[in-house]
């Protein structure tokens, strides 16, 4: 009867780790899956508010303001 007790709980030890060590390795695996669906989004450029540096005569036209006579 003892014999019979060590062995079925040696059976379920042994089923509780092979089920924690199936666990351990598919999340992983999940998650790197569910990762690279998310991926496929497109890339939405962000918006610069640089402007290109100008040079010259034509430069101080466009930047000063027009005034006009009233």
């Amino acid at each position: 009867m003892k014999k019979d007790a060590i062995s079925t709980g040696l059976f379920i030890a042994i089923g509780f780790l092979c089920v924690a060590i199936v666990i351990a390795v598919l999340i992983p695996v999940v998650r790197d899956v569910i990762n690279s669906a998310d991926d496929n989004r497109p890339a939405i450029p962000g918006v610069t508010m640089t402007q290109p540096a100008e040079s010259g005569p034509s430069a101080a036209a466009v930047h000063t303001p027009a005034h006009t006579a009233v």
